[in-house]
């Protein structure tokens, strides 16, 4: 009996000592973090760098040698209909892949079904030494003669225009040619592991869509003329997908 009763003990404290699984309360995730890369196409080629190679809407051959713009003012799209901003100016150089994504930190856990952000700077931040005094910072500042502030993006190459090549440079800039940008259709999950998210921006949207623009009739220099850039930021607009 006091063998049986010895037994009996130990296997009544192992016993004890077990918990099933479903008795373990799992932490629960409450924000986690996404991280946004941005990759660059020319309708259905990838975007390659320094050679004459696109032909745009307006039938010319170009190329692309510099690409840099800023990105600000997002708001994520929850699942259930609410929207969540998170503030920030984001500078992007297309060549250089150290400004090629963004990592959203403290995201709020659930599901996600699109993202909403401004190409350019709004009229709270885009003023003149405003952001921090960086080299690309001030690489893209906006003449003050000009109305201050920083350009919103520098697009720069080489076309063709009747067998011979000119430079062009479409940038953007000034309050009312801020590029609002909303994609309803990219769905993403926050929670314990870093989400990862994709985006690209098509360079040829920026000459075609709703409007077709032609070097020789716009300008091949957009920077001094409203309507030009007002033809630009209308076009921006679907520029990502």
């Amino acid at each position: 009996m006091k063998k049986a009763s010895i037994i009996f003990l130990i296997i009544s404290l192992v016993t004890s000592c077990v918990r099933n699984n479903s008795d373990i309360t799992q932490p629960t995730v409450t924000n986690g973090n996404l991280v946004l890369q941005v990759g660059y196409q020319f309708d259905n080629t990838s975007l390659l760098f320094d050679t004459i190679m696109f032909t745009n809407a307006a039938s010319y051959k170009i190329s692309v040698t510099r690409l840099q713009y800023y990105l600000s003012g997002f708001s994520f799209k929850r699942a259930d209909g609410t929207s969540l901003p998170y503030a920030g100016v984001f500078y992007f150089d297309a060549k250089d892949s150290k400004f090629g994504q963004i990592t959203f930190v403290n995201l709020p856990a659930g599901n996600y079904t699109g993202l909403s952000f401004n190409l350019g700077l709004d009229s709270s931040i885009n003023k003149t030494d405003n952001l921090p005094p960086t080299a690309e910072n001030n690489n893209m500042v906006w003449p003050v003669q000009m109305g201050g502030g920083y350009h919103f993006m520098k697009m720069e190459g080489l076309f063709i225009d009747t067998g011979s090549v000119f430079g062009y440079a479409m940038h953007l800039g000034k309050a009312p040619n801020l590029v609002s940008v909303s994609l309803n259709n990219k769905t993403f999950v926050i929670g314990a592991e870093t989400a990862n998210l994709n985006i690209k921006m098509n360079v040829a949207e920026w000459y075609k869509n709703p409007a077709i623009y032609d070097f020789d009739k716009d300008g091949n220099f957009s920077m001094g003329s409203d309507t030009a850039m007002a033809k630009l930021k209308n076009n921006g607009v679907d520029v990502f997908n």
